[in-house]
């Protein structure tokens, strides 16, 4: 075969991914995709997230710091948060910390460049869903997403 039949043959279609969770009353509801929080001083890190996310379905919030997703009201709501350990000011578990004293109950997930047994038993205390190092495989990360969004 030549390369211009090679190029030209038809390529096998990568399988399309599941959709988002959904939430509804019941069949004929208006459902309502997911929302989810993502938390870090990483510009590139937030955006990457971000697309993953907004690509499946989710809808998607971001914040650069503990600081500044605490004073958004809406992530008292949030159906998953997932929040960097390692951030300037406000640590990932601090910001965790914070929102429960607050009242909030919401399902997070803590991501991290370097995973210490401290970081991971504080996280068990706080009842953290997941503790993932950085890097982490994508699909990890989707099916923690995926497990914190179903409805109960």
């Amino acid at each position: 075969m030549t390369a211009y039949e090679a190029a030209r043959r038809p390529r096998p279609q990568a399988p399309t991914p599941p959709p988002a969770a959904k939430f509804g009353d019941g069949p004929g509801s208006r459902q309502q995709a997911a929302t989810v929080f993502i938390v870090d001083d990483d510009e590139s890190v937030r955006d990457s997230l971000s697309v993953l996310l907004e690509s499946l379905g989710f809808e998607v919030m971001t914040h650069a710091s503990g600081r500044e997703v605490l004073a958004d009201d809406r992530c008292r709501t949030a159906d998953c948060l997932i929040v960097d350990q390692h951030m300037p000011g406000m640590d990932g578990l601090t910001t965790l910390a914070a929102l429960q004293g607050a009242g909030a109950a919401v399902p997070a997930i803590l991501i991290t460049g370097r995973l210490d047994p401290e970081i991971a038993t504080r996280a068990a205390q706080l009842g953290v869903s997941a503790v993932l190092e950085k890097p982490f495989a994508a699909t990890k990360l989707l099916e923690l997403v995926r497990a914190s969004t179903k409805p109960e």
